[in-house]
Protein backbone atom coordinates (compact mmCIF):
# COMPACT_ATOMS: atom_id res chain seq x y z
CA UNK A 1 0.00 0.00 0.00
CA UNK A 2 2.70 2.62 0.83
CA UNK A 3 4.18 1.42 -2.75
CA UNK A 4 1.41 2.37 -4.58
CA UNK A 5 0.92 5.88 -2.32
CA UNK A 6 4.12 6.63 -3.81
CA UNK A 7 3.14 6.19 -7.12
CA UNK A 8 0.17 7.67 -6.91
CA UNK A 9 1.91 10.78 -5.31
CA UNK A 10 4.63 10.95 -8.01
CA UNK A 11 1.77 10.36 -10.67
CA UNK A 12 -0.08 13.67 -9.68
CA UNK A 13 3.03 15.76 -9.58
CA UNK A 14 5.43 14.71 -12.37
CA UNK A 15 4.79 13.51 -15.32
CA UNK A 16 7.90 12.23 -17.45
CA UNK A 17 7.75 12.87 -21.52
CA UNK A 18 10.19 11.66 -24.19
CA UNK A 19 11.62 8.66 -25.59
CA UNK A 20 15.42 9.04 -24.41
CA UNK A 21 17.41 10.61 -21.75
CA UNK A 22 18.03 13.71 -24.29
CA UNK A 23 14.55 14.38 -24.97
CA UNK A 24 13.19 13.94 -20.90
CA UNK A 25 10.07 16.70 -19.69
CA UNK A 26 8.96 17.22 -16.15
CA UNK A 27 5.90 18.68 -15.68
CA UNK A 28 3.43 19.39 -12.94
CA UNK A 29 0.17 20.28 -12.99
CA UNK A 30 -0.17 22.32 -10.30
CA UNK A 31 2.35 24.69 -10.81
CA UNK A 32 1.40 24.67 -14.53
CA UNK A 33 4.85 24.82 -15.89
CA UNK A 34 6.97 22.64 -18.08
CA UNK A 35 10.98 22.62 -18.32
CA UNK A 36 13.07 20.78 -20.19
CA UNK A 37 15.78 17.91 -18.13
CA UNK A 38 18.54 15.90 -18.76
CA UNK A 39 17.61 14.03 -15.61
CA UNK A 40 14.77 13.87 -13.13
CA UNK A 41 15.17 12.90 -9.27
CA UNK A 42 12.50 12.59 -7.23
CA UNK A 43 12.47 13.14 -3.42
CA UNK A 44 9.09 12.78 -1.24
CA UNK A 45 10.56 14.96 1.73
CA UNK A 46 10.15 13.34 5.54
CA UNK A 47 6.81 11.89 6.87
CA UNK A 48 5.99 10.11 10.12
CA UNK A 49 6.71 6.35 9.72
CA UNK A 50 3.90 5.44 12.73
CA UNK A 51 1.97 2.31 10.58
CA UNK A 52 3.00 -0.35 13.17
CA UNK A 53 1.23 1.92 15.66
CA UNK A 54 -2.04 1.36 13.89
CA UNK A 55 -3.39 -1.21 16.20
CA UNK A 56 -2.16 0.67 19.28
CA UNK A 57 -4.53 2.75 22.23
CA UNK A 58 -1.53 6.14 20.77
CA UNK A 59 -3.72 8.50 19.46
CA UNK A 60 -1.99 9.67 16.10
CA UNK A 61 -3.34 11.89 12.71
CA UNK A 62 -0.11 12.42 10.43
CA UNK A 63 1.99 11.75 13.68
CA UNK A 64 1.55 10.70 16.91
CA UNK A 65 -0.19 13.39 19.03
CA UNK A 66 1.38 15.06 21.96
CA UNK A 67 0.49 17.92 23.89
CA UNK A 68 2.61 21.32 24.96
CA UNK A 69 4.84 18.75 27.48
CA UNK A 70 5.52 16.68 24.27
CA UNK A 71 2.51 14.07 26.45
CA UNK A 72 0.83 11.31 24.32
CA UNK A 73 -2.59 10.41 24.98
CA UNK A 74 -1.44 7.49 26.96
CA UNK A 75 0.13 8.13 31.10
CA UNK A 76 4.16 7.80 30.75
CA UNK A 77 4.13 7.66 27.00
CA UNK A 78 6.14 10.98 25.16
CA UNK A 79 6.90 11.24 21.54
CA UNK A 80 9.61 13.68 19.93
CA UNK A 81 11.31 14.23 17.16
CA UNK A 82 9.61 13.74 13.27
CA UNK A 83 7.43 10.95 14.13
CA UNK A 84 5.66 13.67 17.17
CA UNK A 85 2.52 15.88 15.54
CA UNK A 86 2.23 18.88 18.15
CA UNK A 87 -2.23 19.86 19.64
CA UNK A 88 -1.39 23.08 19.77
CA UNK A 89 1.15 24.45 17.45
CA UNK A 90 3.35 27.33 18.40
CA UNK A 91 3.21 30.83 16.07
CA UNK A 92 5.38 30.51 13.13
CA UNK A 93 5.45 27.10 13.28
CA UNK A 94 4.65 24.09 12.15
CA UNK A 95 2.82 20.65 13.93
CA UNK A 96 5.49 18.52 12.53
CA UNK A 97 8.99 19.36 12.06
CA UNK A 98 11.54 17.13 10.68
CA UNK A 99 14.92 18.47 11.82
CA UNK A 100 17.19 17.84 13.97
CA UNK A 101 17.32 20.54 15.92
CA UNK A 102 13.91 20.95 17.06
CA UNK A 103 14.73 16.89 17.93
CA UNK A 104 17.15 17.81 20.43
CA UNK A 105 14.87 20.74 21.97
CA UNK A 106 11.95 17.91 22.13
CA UNK A 107 14.25 15.43 23.84
CA UNK A 108 15.43 18.28 26.25
CA UNK A 109 11.82 19.25 27.25
CA UNK A 110 10.46 15.53 27.67
CA UNK A 111 13.85 14.50 29.05
CA UNK A 112 12.62 17.12 32.22
CA UNK A 113 9.01 16.30 32.23
CA UNK A 114 10.15 12.29 32.34
CA UNK A 115 12.10 13.49 35.53
CA UNK A 116 9.13 15.25 37.07
CA UNK A 117 7.25 12.33 36.02
CA UNK A 118 9.70 10.22 38.43
CA UNK A 119 8.67 13.05 41.10
CA UNK A 120 5.01 13.13 40.73
CA UNK A 121 4.05 11.50 44.36
CA UNK A 122 5.77 15.12 45.45
CA UNK A 123 3.35 18.24 46.41
CA UNK A 124 5.09 20.44 43.92
CA UNK A 125 5.30 18.75 40.28
CA UNK A 126 6.81 21.45 37.20
CA UNK A 127 6.51 20.27 33.49
CA UNK A 128 8.24 22.22 31.20
CA UNK A 129 6.39 23.11 27.99
CA UNK A 130 8.09 23.10 24.70
CA UNK A 131 8.85 25.95 23.26
CA UNK A 132 10.97 26.28 19.68
CA UNK A 133 11.06 29.81 19.78
CA UNK A 134 12.07 31.37 16.63
CA UNK A 135 12.23 29.23 14.08
CA UNK A 136 15.75 28.16 12.75
CA UNK A 137 17.72 25.27 10.18
CA UNK A 138 21.21 24.53 8.58
CA UNK A 139 22.29 21.92 6.73
CA UNK A 140 25.21 21.37 3.57
CA UNK A 141 24.52 21.01 0.29
CA UNK A 142 27.49 19.36 -0.90
CA UNK A 143 29.88 22.13 -0.24
CA UNK A 144 27.20 24.65 0.31
CA UNK A 145 26.47 25.64 3.50
CA UNK A 146 22.79 27.30 4.29
CA UNK A 147 21.46 28.56 7.00
CA UNK A 148 17.88 30.29 7.83
CA UNK A 149 16.72 32.19 10.80
CA UNK A 150 12.99 33.84 11.18
CA UNK A 151 10.38 34.02 8.80
CA UNK A 152 12.00 33.14 5.02
CA UNK A 153 9.04 32.44 2.92
CA UNK A 154 9.19 30.67 -0.57
CA UNK A 155 6.61 33.62 -2.33
CA UNK A 156 7.69 36.93 -0.61
CA UNK A 157 4.23 38.44 1.15
CA UNK A 158 3.23 42.00 0.10
CA UNK A 159 3.89 43.06 3.35
CA UNK A 160 7.54 42.33 3.56
CA UNK A 161 10.80 43.74 1.71
CA UNK A 162 13.87 42.06 1.16
CA UNK A 163 17.86 43.03 0.83
CA UNK A 164 19.48 40.61 -0.91
CA UNK A 165 23.09 40.19 -2.69
CA UNK A 166 24.47 37.50 -4.45
CA UNK A 167 27.66 36.45 -5.55
CA UNK A 168 28.93 36.01 -9.39
CA UNK A 169 29.88 32.55 -8.62
CA UNK A 170 26.26 31.39 -7.65
CA UNK A 171 27.32 29.89 -4.32
CA UNK A 172 27.04 32.62 -1.73
CA UNK A 173 24.22 34.70 -1.22
CA UNK A 174 22.85 36.94 1.74
CA UNK A 175 18.85 37.12 2.11
CA UNK A 176 17.14 39.86 4.68
CA UNK A 177 13.53 39.66 4.76
CA UNK A 178 11.42 42.86 6.55
CA UNK A 179 8.59 44.44 7.18
CA UNK A 180 7.64 46.74 4.26
CA UNK A 181 5.75 49.10 6.54
CA UNK A 182 8.09 49.06 9.89
CA UNK A 183 11.35 47.99 8.72
CA UNK A 184 11.78 45.70 11.37
CA UNK A 185 13.55 42.45 10.49
CA UNK A 186 11.66 39.47 9.83
CA UNK A 187 14.18 36.47 8.72
CA UNK A 188 17.76 36.07 7.47
CA UNK A 189 18.77 33.50 5.16
CA UNK A 190 22.62 32.74 3.85
CA UNK A 191 24.25 30.51 0.96
CA UNK A 192 28.12 30.05 1.71
CA UNK A 193 27.75 32.47 4.07
CA UNK A 194 27.83 31.98 7.74
CA UNK A 195 25.92 34.06 10.33
CA UNK A 196 25.97 33.92 14.30
CA UNK A 197 22.62 32.30 15.48
CA UNK A 198 22.30 34.19 18.70
CA UNK A 199 22.86 37.80 16.87
CA UNK A 200 20.14 36.61 14.17
CA UNK A 201 17.43 35.68 16.65
CA UNK A 202 18.10 38.59 18.70
CA UNK A 203 17.92 41.21 16.24
CA UNK A 204 14.54 39.47 15.25
CA UNK A 205 13.24 39.00 18.89
CA UNK A 206 13.49 42.75 19.58
CA UNK A 207 12.57 43.48 16.10
CA UNK A 208 14.93 45.62 14.75
CA UNK A 209 15.32 48.23 12.29
CA UNK A 210 16.58 47.05 8.88
CA UNK A 211 18.72 49.60 8.81
CA UNK A 212 20.27 49.23 11.83
CA UNK A 213 20.78 45.57 11.08
CA UNK A 214 22.56 46.35 7.80
CA UNK A 215 24.97 48.75 9.45
CA UNK A 216 26.51 46.18 11.92
CA UNK A 217 25.78 43.20 10.11
CA UNK A 218 29.53 42.05 10.55
CA UNK A 219 28.29 41.13 14.20
CA UNK A 220 27.07 38.06 12.64
CA UNK A 221 29.22 36.94 10.20
CA UNK A 222 31.86 34.14 11.81
CA UNK A 223 33.53 33.09 8.58
CA UNK A 224 37.36 31.73 8.68
CA UNK A 225 39.37 34.72 10.00
CA UNK A 226 40.87 35.59 6.68
CA UNK A 227 37.64 35.18 4.13
CA UNK A 228 36.52 37.98 2.49
CA UNK A 229 33.44 40.08 3.65
CA UNK A 230 30.36 40.78 1.11
CA UNK A 231 28.06 42.58 4.10
CA UNK A 232 29.26 46.25 2.26
CA UNK A 233 28.53 44.98 -0.87
CA UNK A 234 24.65 44.11 0.99
CA UNK A 235 24.50 47.99 2.43
CA UNK A 236 25.47 48.88 -1.19
CA UNK A 237 22.58 47.56 -2.95
CA UNK A 238 20.62 48.67 -0.30
CA UNK A 239 21.47 52.29 -0.76
CA UNK A 240 21.25 52.13 -4.33
CA UNK A 241 17.39 51.08 -3.98
CA UNK A 242 16.48 53.23 -1.26
CA UNK A 243 18.34 56.62 -2.24
CA UNK A 244 19.96 55.88 1.24
CA UNK A 245 23.87 56.81 1.94
CA UNK A 246 24.59 53.54 4.66
CA UNK A 247 27.83 52.13 5.62
CA UNK A 248 29.16 49.07 7.68
CA UNK A 249 29.93 50.44 11.11
CA UNK A 250 30.42 46.69 12.84
CA UNK A 251 32.79 44.21 10.40
CA UNK A 252 33.43 40.52 12.06
CA UNK A 253 34.67 40.02 15.36
CA UNK A 254 34.12 37.72 18.28
CA UNK A 255 34.76 40.53 20.94
CA UNK A 256 32.32 42.63 19.43
CA UNK A 257 29.61 40.14 18.59
CA UNK A 258 29.96 38.79 22.46
CA UNK A 259 29.50 42.36 23.74
CA UNK A 260 25.91 42.97 21.25
CA UNK A 261 24.91 39.59 23.12
CA UNK A 262 25.34 40.67 26.72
Amino acid sequence: DDWQNFALLVRRLVTLHGKDERRTWSYSPAYLEKAACGFVGLTVGVSPNIGFLKHTDLETDKGILVNEHLQTNLPNVYAIGDCAELRQVPAGRRSIEAIWYTGRMMGETAAYNLVAEDNRHSSFVIRHSYSPGIWFNSAKFFDIEYQVYGDIQTQLPDNQATAYWEHSDGKKSIRINFERESGNVLGFNLMGVRYRHEVCEKWIREKAHIETVLQNLGLANFDPEFSKQYEAELVAIYNRQTNKNLTLKQKRGLSAALEFLK
